[in-house]
């Protein structure tokens, strides 16, 4: 079952459990107000058990008017069909280049099935299609009113090209899903870049900055919570992710293959953070290779 906690005013965060694949926790947040929203649904296999226990949750999930993926990468906004299908009175908002792929979901899935594989759907469920009609085209700028809270969309490209980040009046607070880096449990403070394919460096970078320049007091993370450091986590954000970068392409250019690149990353891991390991970040890689051989 899904656990609760209140992290902010009226922002619930509902920690839906780890899926087999990732390894790394599936983290909705529900804001509660005249019009309630939630934001990361994550994939349909836990869209469906924040379903299945919302009553024993206490949670009216009648009262949701928004479902907002921060994007559509299976682990975020996955179920977000599920749900509309569901919850037929909830709009989805997406980022306009996220639209035509979840009415007619069929390249996500072929592009889901590269990643994943053949039976991704026994992990994340399947991805089912958003009704045209419950859909809400997000603009850069938009604000959503929800009744005491006003939701400011802001695109933020890089790790994908339709991801949004939602900007919360009430709690000053930045639900950046992963255009900041990925935190994971055991290097909470090593905000590291998530960067599977495709994947654009210096768009993820400029994002940074543009996120950083909003000044949020409070991060709301889509795997791993809400952190108040905002300023070093950004900070530590970007010099990974231009580390990461240079380490890649200086050994491609050399070229070394992927066993060599993934031993000079866990050199620059262990050289600069006390006792950091390096996770599986054989997507973070293949998405720095495909972006520095498209420039090439």
């Amino acid at each position: 079952m899904a656990q609760i906690t209140e992290v902010a005013q009226s922002t619930y965060l509902l920690d839906l459990g780890e899926t087999s694949v990732l390894a790394i926790p599936e983290v909705a947040y529900l804001l509660v107000d005249d019009i309630s929203a939630l934001i990361d649904p994550g994939p349909t296999a836990t869209a469906s058990k924040l379903l299945s226990s919302s009553s024993e949750l206490g949670l009216s999930l009648e009262s949701i008017g928004y479902i907002i993926p921060t994007h559509i990468h299976v682990d975020h906004g996955g179920g977000a069909g599920y749900l509309a299908q569901n919850l037929p009175k909830a709009k989805v908002v997406l980022h306009p280049k996220a639209v035509a792929h979840m009415i007619e979901p069929s390249r996500l899935i072929q592009s889901t099935r590269l990643v994943f594989g053949e039976g991704f759907e026994e992990t994340f469920g399947p991805i089912l299609p958003i009704p045209k009609s419950q859909i809400h085209v997000a603009k850069e700028g938009e604000v959503i009113q929800l009744g005491k809270r006003e939701l400011r969309i802001c695109f933020s490209p890089g790790h994908a090209s339709h991801h949004i980040s939602i900007q919360d009046s009430l709690t000053e607070g930045l639900f950046c899903g992963e255009a900041l880096g990925l935190l994971l449990a055991n290097m909470p403070d090593i905000p590291l870049p998530a960067a599977a394919p495709p994947f654009d460096l210096e768009l993820y970078l400029e994002t940074m900055e543009k996120l950083r320049n909003l000044a949020p007091k409070l991060l709301f993370y889509s795997h791993n919570g809400v952190r108040s450091d905002v300023e070093k986590l950004i900070k530590r954000a970007k010099e990974n992710s231009l580390a990461f970068g240079n380490i890649i392409q200086s050994e491609i250019e050399a070229g070394e293959d992927q066993q060599r690149i993934l031993e000079r990353l866990s050199e620059y891991m262990k050289g600069n953070f006390t006792k950091a390991e390096l996770p599986s970040v054989l997507l973070a890689i293949s998405g720095y290779i495909d972006y520095f051989r498209n420039k090439r």
